[in-house]
């Protein structure tokens, strides 16, 4: 990003950077306090903390801590919505999980009674290191979401109920647009996200399948928020649509699109809106999965019973970055995300997760309490909990 830090003229204590903001929340909600007295009252607080060092406190604050301290006062809100700020929280976000049946309903437990039936509907995230799952309370205007499609650097695109359009959230801010559906009435679909780090846009993917079994390919943009057609990649390249879902990376959406056996990748670019072929550096096995590392795109394949290699695809070339040697048989563990340091597989057949570290090459096992079924693990996403929004700059 190219803005720099923003510069006000409030300035903080160090130690009671939550606490205070805590008060405050507080005060607002039980007077008639202006942001101006606000305001006053922050700088009232002991000693100072300037702005830019402020603002390195504030990028180690979990999303949901940030987004109420944007309603204290006017400064803290410039600053946290600024561009350079969002950009650098989403840099070190937390990753979590989110699987197609995230949305849930229950009702509000009181210890009054409640002149009509309430519900709550949340969105379910699942910690990655941890197993654990923990709920996002959504506006009640959002009771109808039947299925999540796709998730792109923290937003998330899910269909409503009953041909009700779609919807992108980012479920941390609670932020929400609705946007029309495409073309209708076809079982063999796909959705996927695609990002553009040079203009900030976003565009929405959707692949659809005919009876003649050739694919068509539309794409909405969420500035204009408004379908157009482009023509669709070869049938014969492309294998069944919804076998796996398609992965953002360098301003482009890369499929696997066979299940077995494949020897290409194929790319939607970003700015041309063409699809072309990528070749492999080796054929694909079943569990074998592309992902996104460190912004780059990444295949990730099982070279043996005990071997997974870690391929990036750099202009235009593949290098193998990493080698995962184990004593055992490790052909079940299918990749779901990966960062610089560490790769997420889930174990076929079980709700666990495994941790793979790139420094010390050891394998990590977790429990993951947040489903009942182990049919939940083969869908699952993952998801940054940032401050991104569409209309980010």
């Amino acid at each position: 990003m190219r803005d720099r830090w923003p510069r006000g003229k409030k300035w903080l204590k160090l130690a009671s950077v939550e606490t205070i903001a805590l008060e405050q929340l507080k005060q607002s909600t039980t007077s008639r306090e202006t942001k101006e007295e606000m305001d006053d009252n922050l700088e009232t607080k002991g000693s100072w903390l300037p702005d830019d060092l402020l603002c390195k406190v504030f990028l180690l604050l979990p999303t949901e801590t940030l987004c109420g301290l944007r309603c204290v006062c006017k400064s803290l809100l410039n600053m946290i919505n600024s561009p350079t700020f969002v950009e650098a929280h989403f840099r070190q976000s937390e990753t979590v999980l989110i699987t197609e049946n995230s949305f849930h309903e229950e009702n509000i437990r009181s210890p009054f009674p409640l002149l009509s039936d309430k519900s709550e509907c949340y969105f379910q995230f699942w910690d990655i290191h941890s197993g654990k799952g923990h709920k996002v309370c959504m506006p009640d205007n959002l009771r109808n979401l039947k299925c999540i499609l796709a998730a792109c650097n923290g937003l998330v695109l899910a269909k409503i109920r009953k041909n009700g359009g779609l919807v992108v959230i980012n479920p941390s801010i609670r932020n929400h647009i609705r946007v029309p559906l495409g073309t209708i009435g076809f079982v063999q679909e796909s959705y996927g996200f695609m990002f553009s780090h040079f203009t900030g846009d976003y565009k929405v993917v959707h692949l659809f399948q005919d009876k003649s079994r050739n694919i068509h390919c539309e794409i909405l943009n969420l500035t204009t928020r408004s379908w157009h057609a482009v023509d669709g990649p070869n049938s014969g390249e492309f294998g069944l649509i919804t076998t796996q879902r398609c992965v953002s990376a360098v301003a482009a959406l890369y499929w696997l699109p066979q299940i077995n056996c494949c020897n290409h990748v194929v790319s939607l670019g970003f700015h041309d809106e063409k699809f072309l072929t990528v070749p492999l550096p080796i054929s694909s096995t079943a569990n074998d999965r592309l992902v996104e590392i460190g912004g780059s795109l990444s295949f990730i394949t099982h070279a043996s019973m005990n071997l997974i290699q870690v391929w990036i695809l750099k202009s235009g070339n593949w290098l193998k970055r990493y080698s995962i040697n184990r004593l055992y048989d490790i052909t079940g563990f299918v990749p779901l995300c990966a960062s610089t340091k560490e790769i997420f597989f889930r174990r076929e057949g079980y709700p666990l997760l495994h941790i793979y570290k790139f420094e010390t090459e050891e394998m990590q096992e977790v429990n993951f309490e947040g489903t009942k079924r182990i049919g939940d693990v083969q869908f699952c996403m993952p998801h940054v909990k940032s401050l991104v929004s569409w209309d980010s700059p």
